[in-house]
């Protein structure tokens, strides 16, 4: 890998400069009045090249955007599957949940997952779903921030204590200035960097490196020991399956997915986004694209260390100065969408369903607005603090994302497309279904099972039951959502 040229320094640092200026434009620009719906939800009018763009940044970057290249170069093709897969999630998305997800957040002025399930169900349900969800995706904040600093500690060769914080002040910044809007806008930026610089100049330039597909497919077959990066189905049908089953929920119950929804103009907007997001820009492009990077350096850098660093250290061997720098840091600030996007969530979360809710009822959008911006840079603070200095606590918060991801997906299954579902299913659905799986993945997940099927397994008895057992309440609406 070839050292950073002055042009690789100068694009690096150019780029993250106008990540802050996003910040501090969008903060200038907000309308009077309307300060919250500007920080919280993009003015819900997103159109669907920035919705589109700002859901593949965000599932892109924190863990795939770094995990596909090594998945190609220990896996090969038949890694890219896991990316299928969360594509698919987002094409079932786009048809079955942002039309009923879009028209309430429109008709309701809705916000947080807080916000649809206590018009739905009631203000318990909402508010232990807001808690759950919010807790859940604070947990990746401070493990983004990290993992944007590792990559900018092996391209530039900084230590990763001062790189983190660089990267976690940049984000904390441009978030704390422009909320969800700042948010959308440089994800718009840092997608079409990566995917010309990826897609359309790394993967050509490497497929030259190796003599072409042909060159490629005769080198790793003719031997023993990489032909099965060619096969499709190498990485197992059971693994395959085990992807579709983690993964498919995560977009159902995603507070990331929920809020490009209601940022959306309208539902043809948003059901436009999610589903070119997942066909055809995960599938096949990312997907494929990436994997070809992870099976190209492994021709021509065998003895790579860590096969997750293969992505980047191919930008900086075979991209030109200057490219290389700028397709680098979007790489950078790909991984950072999802750190942006994790803690906007919670800051939404917190200002809407605990602060308006709970302490100030009475808030204006000026109070929240302040709220919302002294929310993001603390929350941002403690979740860096607590990633590099107290990993238990970071423990103890990616529980809180196993009781998410087993407590609610059955109760918004519920709440989509089970009329019959009341308030007190979906409360204890979530309650007893989150809390097991927390229980089993204290108890180190015994017998290999996964702590989200085991939730999973009690979750979905449990709401039908109760539901069947129980009237609807006074607080629930079911004109907004059945018609």
């Amino acid at each position: 890998m070839r050292d950073l040229h002055i042009l690789d320094l100068i694009a690096i640092g150019g780029y993250f400069l106008f990540l802050f200026l996003v910040g501090v434009y969008t903060m200038r620009t907000k309308e009077k009045g309307k300060e919250t719906e500007s920080f919280l939800a993009a003015d819900r009018n997103m159109n669907t090249f920035q919705i589109t763009c700002s859901t593949t940044a965000t599932d892109m970057g924190g863990g795939f955007s770094i995990a596909m290249g090594g998945l190609g170069f220990t896996l090969g093709l038949s890694g890219s599957w896991i990316i299928a897969v969360s594509g698919l999630s987002i094409v079932l998305v786009s048809f079955f949940m942002v039309p009923k997800v879009k028209h309430w957040a429109d008709k309701m002025k809705g916000l947080t997952t807080g916000d649809l399930f206590e018009a739905r169900f009631d203000q318990r349900t909402g508010t232990v779903a807001a808690i759950v969800v919010g807790l859940a995706w604070s947990a990746f904040v401070g493990g983004q921030i990290i993992a944007g600093g590792k990559l900018l500690q092996v391209s530039m060769g900084w230590d990763l204590t001062s790189a983190t914080l660089i990267i976690g002040a940049i984000i904390v910044g441009y978030t704390a200035m422009g909320g969800l809007k700042a948010v959308i806008y440089t994800d718009v930026f840092q997608m079409v960097i990566l995917m010309i610089g990826i897609i359309f100049i790394l993967v050509p330039v490497g497929l030259m490196q190796v003599g072409g597909i042909g060159g490629m497919v005769d080198t790793l077959s003719s031997n023993p020991e990489t032909a099965s990066l060619l096969d499709w189905t190498a990485a197992g049908w059971k693994q395959i399956i085990g992807w579709f089953f983690a993964v498919i929920p995560i977009w159902f119950v995603s507070i990331v997915g929920l809020q490009r929804i209601v940022a959306a103009r309208d539902v043809k907007t948003a059901q436009r986004a999610f589903f070119y997001t997942g066909v055809p820009i995960e599938w096949p492009l990312f997907a494929v694209g990436t994997t070809l990077v992870g099976l190209i350096a492994r021709i021509l850098m065998p003895d790579l260390a860590d096969p997750e660093l293969a992505t980047p250290t191919m930008i900086m061997t075979l991209l030109p100065v200057g490219i290389g720098g700028l397709v680098i840091a979007a790489y950078i600030a790909t991984v950072m969408s999802t750190a942006d996007s994790c803690l906007i969530g919670p800051v939404a979360i917190f200002t809407n369903d605990i602060y308006k809710k709970y302490l100030k009822p009475d808030a204006d959008s000026g109070d929240m607005l302040r709220v919302a911006r002294i929310t993001t840079i603390v929350l941002g603070v403690l979740t860096i603090g607590s990633a590099f200095l107290v990993p238990r606590v970071l423990d103890l918060i990616l529980y809180a994302y196993t009781f998410a991801a087993a407590g609610l997906f059955f109760p918004m299954l519920g709440l989509l497309f089970w009329k019959r579902t009341t308030a007190s299913g979906a409360f204890w659905s979530i309650v007893s279904g989150g809390a097991c799986a927390v229980i089993w993945t204290v108890l180190d997940e015994p017998y290999g099972f996964a702590a989200s099927y085991v939730g999973w397994v009690v979750s979905l008895p449990v709401l039908i039951i109760i539901s069947l057992n129980t009237k609807h309440s006074h607080e629930e609406d079911l004109e907004t959502f059945y018609k």
